[in-house]
């Protein structure tokens, strides 16, 4: 790997892809041990793809 890799790094990983496989924010937000939903939406990185999906669905 060229990119170095902590554990912070690795959270957002984490999150990024439960939100990928439709998990719950609020699961993930528990998963995380978040306070707020604020908090845990900085760590789930949503794709423009994604976002577009989401639009489509109405």
């Amino acid at each position: 790997m060229k990119k170095p890799v902590s554990c912070h790094i690795l959270r957002h990983s984490f999150a990024s892809a439960l939100v990928e496989k439709n998990v719950n924010l609020v699961q993930i937000q528990k998963l995380l041990g978040h306070e707020s939903l604020a908090v845990t939406s900085i760590y789930t990185h949503t794709n423009m793809e994604a976002l577009s999906e989401a639009v489509n669905m109405f």
